[in-house]
């Protein structure tokens, strides 16, 4: 007796039950391989999170060419990443100092060089207590011959050009001098007179009777 041929729609059932248990297998396979996938995709973010914050590298990746005195300390001091990161708040201060200096036109390029290296000694002095010892002792012999050789540009190769408006620029100067902590009492009085002496001497630009009023008296008060 032949058997029954089956019909066409149990065929068909049959091969979407086969199919469908087929699919249920391949999804655990296909879910690991994924979690494989991403776990490997997040190990390396992770790894190249941590080598962007690998305290052991001189010179963070993304600290490089945001402050050249920053750079320049790093170099010789050895300086971790994570010291970088601390001091890099203390260099903005410094660098906001040094760009009104570089565009003060009162000043003869001698004394603009001497003041920017009174700015780097203080910065360097500002940073010590974020170093190790033997990092404070390399600073400090640094700085002392730095502080000992003749006044030259500190940090770049060209000066920006001088503000038009001497008033203007020699009270931004003057804030800025007196807002940088890392200065004395004694250095801010000091740099303070040598800005507003230096606008008011003949050569200097041109000011108005109201500037000159105002620039005089403060010169009276810092010589007393």
């Amino acid at each position: 007796m032949t058997p029954d041929r089956p019909s066409a729609t149990t065929t068909r059932s049959r091969l979407i039950t086969v199919a469908t248990l087929l699919g249920l297998l391949c999804v655990p396979t296909l879910q690991a391989q994924k979690g494989g996938g991403g776990g490997k995709g997040a190990g390396s973010s992770s790894s190249q999170s941590d080598d962007s914050d690998d305290t052991s590298v001189p010179v963070c990746p993304q600290i490089v060419g945001s402050h050249p005195l920053l750079e320049k300390l790093t170099l010789e001091l050895r300086m971790t990443c994570q010291q970088e990161v601390k001091i890099l708040p203390l260099m903005h201060d410094e660098e906001t100092v040094t760009r009104l200096l570089l565009v003060y036109a009162a000043f003869t390029p001698d004394e603009r060089q001497a003041m920017l290296l009174k700015v780097e000694l203080a910065a360097r002095a500002q940073v010590l207590p974020f170093l190790l010892p033997e990092q404070q002792k390399k600073s400090d012999a640094d700085a002392a011959s730095l502080a000992a050789k003749p006044p030259k540009k500190i940090g770049r190769k060209k000066d920006p050009p001088a503000a038009e408006d001497a008033f203007v620029s020699e009270e931004a100067l003057s804030s800025a001098i007196d807002s940088y902590s890392a200065l004395t009492t004694a250095q801010k009085k000091e740099m303070l007179l040598q800005i507003k002496q230096a606008a008011r001497r003949n050569r200097a630009p041109a000011l108005t009777p109201e500037q000159i009023a105002k620039i005089d008296g403060d010169i009276a008060f810092l010589q007393h």
